[in-house]
């Protein structure tokens, strides 16, 4: 079958980022950098929440599209600030003895509508919500043991990218089970080697599949859906074309997918520590 190469989705994805100056130096002008960080946001489409802009360092609560990576968008701030930074006040880096505007790398989190230990628990326990019961039912959910967090290791950067994902299937159709679900489990883990995502837990529904996985900066929740759409995909057809003729689903998927971020704190938390309150 042909892979899906764009697709819809529904979203609500909220970043906390941090990045520092040189040596802490105190080179920043809030009104300077608040301006050009508004510039760079509405050109690039970044939805700015909430900001605290120091001397020293730069704090955004920033809203996103999925097929936005967070290095990007780091790249792009950092890089524009660094260069109209300059162009603005010449005379600023050498005042305080200093080599450049940013010290390297940032710290990245995501935030949402609700936290992390309830995103889990809400994922864990979508199969008694859909009244399916009994142990067979435990078989349609999975927790990857091997999973902790920060997933990866990155160099100059603390990056903690907590993404809650569904997945429809096409027209809604059946065609998960716990046996289908099981096999499933371990190949998906792979998927997620392959394409610099880790998964931290999957629970199947017949017709739909909730995940939460985390991903490094420069891989877009865009692109981690795809992978997981387009593999299972032809993983499918290669193990239950069966099920796949009877169905007619031969797509597996619906072109779409929602995408949440969460984290250790909810969006709300975040805006209020970032304003003061």
């Amino acid at each position: 079958m042909p892979p899906f190469t764009s697709v819809e989705s529904a979203y609500q994805l909220h970043f906390y980022l941090c990045f520092k100056t040189y040596s802490l130096k105190p080179l920043l002008k809030e009104d300077l950098v608040q301006g050009i960080v508004s510039e760079v946001c509405e050109r690039e489409r970044y939805h700015l929440l909430e900001s605290q802009l120091r001397p020293d360092y730069v704090k955004l609560l920033l809203s996103l599209k999925p097929n936005q990576a967070v290095s990007r968008v780091v790249q792009m701030l950092k890089g524009n600030v660094a260069r109209e930074y300059g162009l603005r006040s010449p005379t600023g880096l050498s005042s305080e003895n200093a080599r450049r505007l940013w010290a390297k790398g940032y710290f990245a989190v995501t935030s949402g509508k609700v936290n992390l230990d309830s995103a889990r628990a809400y994922v864990e326990n979508q199969a008694p919500h859909h009244g399916y019961k009994g142990e067979w039912s435990q078989r349609l959910r999975f927790r990857n043991e091997q999973f902790k967090s920060p997933a990866f290791d990155i160099a100059h950067c603390l990056a903690i990218l907590n993404y809650h994902v569904v997945l429809a299937t096409q027209d809604r159709v059946s065609l998960f089970d716990e046996v289908i679900a099981g096999k499933l489990f371990p190949y998906m883990l792979k998927v997620g080697d392959k394409h610099n995502f880790a998964i931290d837990r999957v629970t199947f529904m017949p017709d739909h599949v909730h995940l939460l996985l985390q991903a490094i900066p420069s891989v877009s929740i865009e692109q981690c859906a795809l992978a997981l759409m387009n593999n299972t995909q032809q993983w499918m057809v290669k193990h239950y074309s069966g099920t796949l003729k009877q169905t007619t689903a031969w797509d597996v998927w619906r072109p779409s997918f929602y995408a949440g971020s969460v984290g250790r704190y909810s969006t709300a938390q975040v805006k209020r520590f970032l304003a003061g309150r």
